[in-house]
């Protein structure tokens, strides 16, 4: 189980590479339906790191739509 560092428990969703080259988990929290972008530093896991990095393996990346579609969805 993967939690932040204050101890809500957190579902992993995605995962995100900035151009500064942090990478960031997209996360629902069991409270509410809403995602949040935590860093790797910020979790925590009943097995530490390993368990981290592991769940970190197996996300797929975040799919980021264009702004173009974005415009051209909210026009129709």
């Amino acid at each position: 189980m993967i939690y932040s560092r204050f101890g809500t428990k957190l579902t992993p969703v995605s995962k995100e590479q900035r151009a500064d080259g942090r990478l960031l988990i997209q996360m629902s929290t069991e409270q509410t339906t809403d995602l949040r972008d935590y860093a790797i530093a910020d979790l925590t896991a009943d097995d530490g790191m390993p368990e981290i990095n592991e769940v970190v393996a197996k996300l797929p990346w975040k799919v980021i739509e264009s702004a173009a579609a974005r415009r051209a969805r909210n026009v129709r």
